[in-house]
């Protein structure tokens, strides 16, 4: 499976040593009361016995004081952190039994060193977050049952689907641990670091992004790890991926000889097809290992869950004719000065489905259009479907997993579940 990594191979192999036990407290003997040493002394039989146990010094032979070491050698104190990459392998490691206990002790050995670097301190609070969500019982009886089902069932070419699969089908017979969700609604900005540390305490994973172009979540077991993508928008048809542009490079690194050639001397049919599929290669490529978990939620609180593997399904689909690479140049495309500093406006890319319109043309064969799919912007590629073409897109493709998951509450509870939030007074002015 393309889309799996063996955990060993993601992060550096090595172990932390063994620190040396402390002593027993209950061991040691208990102090005796001033009040009975005196008694104790006042009785000739217990002084004398005390005076003839007492260490007697050798005139030969006297202690010499000098000869002590100035700094002695000390143990070295248990469970000390001396390298932080060390310490977050033993946690990755500690991620695949999934004891939250177990991992707040790793968290808490590190988390009040005073050399930790921004990024490695943004790593441990965000994990610590993710396991205070995760003692609660609700969350840790969902999480138990989630990782025992994708342990069970996991489709390995497919990751996100079964990811979306086993979640939703848990969080059903949950629905309060559902209206999450729709909590997280009422914190705008804040809602998809808040959405992503959830989706990690129901998965029982590893917070190692932020939303960016990598992973935000690893989900570890002992034979492979799935790199996760999360997001939650307000709504469909604006959701971002990640950066991408093509490479100067592409056409060798996707194409073989014969197909170069064509590309510099085949028709234009042909010199067109292969373009359009170095795009599809290149952006398969780039989200290769990536399974994305997406969340919208709609007014009425339905719950929407689209997972998706981005490289099988673009692949296929284009293979199928299901889904076009289209260009064009416009006044808001991207340019660039040449040599003769001339203006070169640069194409634009976007990716449309081919969805029948059930008509039929003038042959008697099913008529079609395409429809925008998938848009780069600015440098960054989204997913601009929108809800009713996510809809029928995910029957038609493969490596795609669409779930939606009606409220079933109060519709006059809606509003009060959105803003049963924490106000920036609350977060601020709390007394620690």
């Amino acid at each position: 499976m393309k889309n799996r990594h063996n955990l060993d191979d993601w992060i550096v192999e090595a172990e932390i040593p063994v620190a040396a036990a402390q002593p027993d407290p209950m061991g040691m003997a208990p102090s005796s009361d001033p009040a009975d040493i005196s008694q104790d002394m006042n009785d000739p039989n217990v002084a004398n016995m005390m005076q003839q146990n007492a260490p007697t010094e050798d005139p030969n032979n006297p202690e010499d004081v000098n000869q002590d070491p100035i700094a002695p050698d000390m143990p070295e104190p248990q469970n000390e952190v001396t390298d932080f990459e060390v310490w977050k392998n033993e946690y990755l490691k500690e991620s695949i039994v999934g004891n939250s206990n177990e991992l707040m002790d790793l968290l808490n050995q590190v988390r009040d060193k005073e050399n930790l670097k921004p990024y490695q301190r943004k790593f441990v609070e965000d994990n610590v977050n993710i396991q205070l969500v995760r003692l609660n019982s609700n969350v840790d009886k969902a999480s138990k049952e989630i990782r025992r089902q994708i342990k069970q069932q996991l489709d390995k070419n497919n990751p996100a689907t079964s990811l979306v699969n086993h979640v939703t089908a848990v969080l059903e017979t949950q629905p309060e641990l559902n209206n999450i969700f729709i909590k997280l609604c009422g914190y705008t900005g804040q809602k998809g670091d808040l959405h992503r540390k959830y989706i990690a305490s129901l998965l029982g994973g590893v917070q190692v992004g932020s939303g960016g172009n990598n992973e935000d979540i690893i989900y570890n077991e002992k034979e492979y790890s799935i790199l996760v993508s999360t997001r939650f928008n307000s709504r469909w048809g604006d959701v971002m991926l990640g950066s991408w542009s093509l490479r100067s490079d592409d056409p060798e690194r996707y194409l073989e000889e014969p197909e170069l050639k064509r590309l510099q001397e085949g028709s234009p049919e042909e010199k067109d097809a292969l373009r359009r599929r170095i795009v599809i290669d290149s952006i398969a490529q780039l989200f290769e290992t990536r399974a994305f978990y997406i969340n919208v939620v709609a007014d009425d609180g339905t719950l929407f869950t689209f997972g998706w593997d981005i490289a099988n399904s673009l692949r296929n689909a284009f293979v199928e004719g299901k889904l076009v690479v289209k260009t064009r140049v416009s006044g808001d495309s991207e340019a660039m000065i040449d040599d003769q500093g001339k203006i070169i406006p640069l194409m634009d890319i976007s990716i449309a489905y081919v969805k029948e319109t059930g008509q039929q043309d003038e042959e008697g064969k099913p008529e079609t259009e395409e429809v925008e799919f998938m848009d780069r912007k600015d440098g960054m590629l989204f997913l601009t479907a929108d809800l009713k073409l996510i809809r029928e897109a995910t029957v038609a493709l493969q490596g795609a997993s669409f779930k939606e998951t009606p409220y079933t509450g109060n519709p006059s509870d809606l509003m009060t579940l959105k803003r049963c939030v924490y106000s920036a007074h609350d977060l601020l002015m709390r007394q620690c």
